[in-house]
């Protein structure tokens, strides 16, 4: 049965923080009560909530108590830091960042993809077992999740062998302070003012940078995140899967080429058929990212099977990385707790 929960949101006053508020109000999630939380600088300032305003309270003085949930997205550091802090205190915290995706206890959660893992974690929870990890949920990489509706599709219907994708990565995906950059620069080249940048090794307006993160030998760390993430969630190590990420100056929403092996032929009705009755999934035309911002579905187009080989399929996927990428997998997690009874 459904109970209200006592939720907190870390990191409440960054772009996913409010991209948080702005679904649970959406939603309608059940709560007891709401906290906000976010670093030093932010503390008194008042976030409105429905007819009312939150006061922000600092994340890393605050007393955890009392809570059932923290919605964290306070970044990698801050997360390890306080994560565990409110876990001990009782809160399932749910993170946004990548400090404890690698973990081999903590859950890595896409629930329309592997809930059940969700489920059995909160069984144990519910019996007494100890937690790994305290109470921890990690959030997947918000390109993993994207891509991970359709594959996973795909995946139940006929087998995946293969997988090459190319993505195409909107700036807001690295936070405020990058999207506005972009945005800098786009005003500055219109008035024939000199550009200026900070997050990216070169200007992002009129560009493309087939990079984003660091080095990790000859991948970038988003590639290899991808692929090793998408491989845990699916329980699926031995997928071939490579991965090219290029951040481009597109303020909202992640885009991504696909090319997949099937383990049977398929015929391109029976993969349409497969997709649209994939949970999370929307079958469009021709997706494209200024028309689908704010839009909780993963949509995908430009399907082609073959035509040589009825296993090879062409996909293309548009999905806004700050609602199922980001804010919204973390909330339909906490959705599934409120409904198992908190």
């Amino acid at each position: 049965m459904e109970r209200a929960l006592h939720l907190g949101v870390a990191g409440a006053t960054g772009l996913v923080g409010g991209e948080f508020l702005a679904l649970l109000e959406k939603r309608r999630f059940p709560l007891a009560s709401l906290r906000l939380f976010a670093s030093a600088r932010s503390v008194g300032r008042r976030l409105r909530w429905g007819a009312g305003e939150i006061a922000v309270e600092d994340l890393a003085t605050a007393d955890p108590r009392g809570l059932d949930v923290l919605l964290c997205s306070a970044g990698k550091r801050v997360a390890a830091e306080q994560a565990p802090r409110f876990a001990a205190a009782g809160a399932i915290v749910i993170d946004n960042s990548s400090a404890f995706r690698e973990d081999p206890a903590v859950p890595l959660i896409v629930p329309e993809v592997n809930g059940a893992r969700l489920r059995d974690w909160l069984a144990g929870a519910r019996s007494g077992a100890t937690l790994a990890r305290g109470g921890i949920i990690a959030n997947p990489n918000c390109t993993t999740i994207v891509l991970l509706l359709p594959l996973d599709a795909l995946r139940r219907a006929f087998g995946l062998e293969e997988v090459v994708v190319s993505t195409y990565q909107a700036v807001s995906g690295a936070g405020r302070e990058a999207r506005d950059e972009l945005l800098g620069q786009a005003r500055a080249f219109s008035l024939g003012e000199p550009e200026t940048w900070r997050h990216y090794d070169r200007p992002i307006f009129l560009n493309v940078i087939p990079k984003i993160g660091d080095w990790v030998g000859a991948d970038c760390f988003e590639e290899v995140k991808v692929v090793r993430e998408t491989r845990r969630i699916l329980g699926a190590p031995d997928l071939r899967l490579y991965a090219t990420t290029v951040r481009v100056p597109v303020e909202r929403c992640h885009s991504a080429s696909v090319f997949a092996r099937l383990g049977r032929p398929a015929t391109e009705v029976e993969v349409r058929e497969a997709l649209a009755g994939a949970p999370g999934v929307a079958l469009e035309d021709l997706p494209t990212p200024r028309e689908l911002a704010r839009r909780e579905e993963v949509f995908v187009g430009r399907i082609r099977v073959g035509p040589d080989d009825g296993r090879v399929v062409r996909l293309w996927i548009v999905s806004d990385q700050l609602w199922k990428g980001a804010a919204l997998n973390a909330i339909q997690i906490a959705e599934r707790i409120a409904a198992d009874g908190g």
